[in-house]
């Protein structure tokens, strides 16, 4: 990156990989590891390859400057064998404003995206003690053409997004999570995820835990 951005923690929720993890162009790693400890049927799992390839070229479309994590959920899926999600975060800089006012900007922006086909969007109060705006939808299927452009070797198609905007404590920065997939039948579960990742969002170091119990998590109970 061009300039350094706050650092913000959260907990990547069961199912997600980070795509470090793996070479940018290394399909078959990202298969071999992910697919065969969710899916028995290997129909299923050339089926479940072949969604891979696409959302593969959605994640290296997706890399940008902003973007500090990007990730690829893999969840199994009783009638499609698999569901796949790309989970991302991003952080700009913006112009000093109070987070009350950031927030409703930017849910004022989200909800009035011409990319939405249809959309409902709420304000959140987070343990950290920042607002935040989630807005979820449909997103419209994008022209085959600009899918060509961005590299992306896929059929146009419908996708929901659930997308969380949140100010940094310190006014000048803002980050924006989403959960992208084409599983428009997972929507409701997408997006008590990302709303649940909201919750364990923090802009301080974590303390470690001084005992190894927990408390339950609602991510793994979303799953």
């Amino acid at each position: 990156m061009s300039t350094t951005v706050p650092p913000l923690w959260f907990r990547l929720p069961p199912g997600y990989h980070e795509y470090d993890d793996f070479g940018p162009e290394d399909q078959q790693a990202i298969a071999s590891a992910l697919l065969p400890a969710i899916l028995d049927d290997p129909a299923d799992v050339d089926s479940a390859e072949r969604q891979l390839a696409a959302m593969n070229n959605l994640l290296r479309a997706m890399r940008q400057e902003a973007t500090v994590h990007l990730s690829l959920g893999v969840h199994p899926d009783e009638e499609h064998g698999a569901a796949f999600s790309v989970f991302c975060i991003s952080v700009s800089g913006i112009q000093w404003r109070p987070a009350a006012m950031a927030v409703a900007q930017s849910a004022l922006a989200l909800a009035d995206s011409p990319r939405w086909r249809s959309n409902s969007g709420r304000i959140l109060d987070l343990p950290s003690g920042q607002p935040a705006a989630l807005v979820s939808g449909t997103l419209s299927a994008p022209p085959r053409q600009l899918l060509q452009s961005a590299g992306i070797l896929a059929e146009p198609c419908e996708t929901f997004q659930a997308r969380l905007t949140v100010p940094f404590p310190m006014g000048t920065y803002v980050a924006v999570a989403d959960i992208t997939s084409a599983a428009t039948r997972h929507a409701a579960a997408y997006t008590d995820i990302l709303e649940a990742i909201a919750g364990t969002i923090s802009f301080t170091a974590p303390s470690l835990p001084s005992s190894p119990s927990q408390r339950p998590s609602r991510l793994l109970e979303l799953f």
